[in-house]
């Protein structure tokens, strides 16, 4: 009997080891996908992943991207979440849930994704789909702030895209002119 589990032993860590591998492989096909703009087979490939091995926490942040390009919110911070849980320093991942997040209204998150990817990498630009960088995360983050009524947080991050506006935070007309400057850095930049 000693035998039998001292030979199931190595064949168990082979088993495991190849899942974790297969889930790899499968996440950078879904990847190549992704960024070919194929997000159906991009999605089938990340599930795959998922299915080989449940804990790969870049599957879940592929699978969240594609909900987010599809407009599918809460199944986007769902999946990015995952990931995190599995992974917390993920910045791509963390990048996706502050979009995902200031579009569904969830700003005190927005604030918590958008620092850890503006703390990680000022010079953020995501992996798969260079359109979208640190701007993007400083304007989700810009946005949400103005949300919950902080537009010193709001001017910061305005400021750090664009270094000549100014404005006072502390009168409604300055409040306006933030506002306003976001609306217009998000039809310049997509956010």
């Amino acid at each position: 009997m000693k035998k039998l589990r001292l030979l199931l032993l190595p064949a168990l860590m082979i088993l495991v080891t190849g899942c974790t591998g297969w889930a790899v492989d499968s996440t950078e096909q879904g990847w190549d996908a992704f960024e070919n703009g194929d997000l159906d087979q991009a999605r089938e490939s990340f599930e795959d992943a998922i299915g080989y091995d449940n804990t790969y926490a870049d599957a879940y942040n592929g699978l969240g991207w594609c909900d987010l390009l599809e407009d599918t919110l809460s199944s986007s911070l769902k999946n990015f979440n995952t990931a995190l849980s599995y992974e917390s320093n993920l910045t791509d991942a963390n990048a996706g849930a502050a979009l995902a997040a200031t579009e569904e209204g969830e700003h005190d998150s927005t604030m918590v994704y958008a620092n850890r990817v503006i703390n990680a990498n000022t010079s953020y630009v995501f992996s798969h789909y260079s359109s979208v960088d640190i701007k993007d995360i400083r304007l989700a983050k810009a946005k949400s702030a103005t949300a919950l009524g902080d537009f010193d947080i709001a001017l910061g991050e305005i400021q750090a895209i664009d270094s000549s506006f100014t404005a006072d935070p502390n009168t409604a007309e300055g409040q306006a002119a933030i506002l306003a400057k976001i609306e217009a850095l998000i039809s310049t930049y997509g956010g």
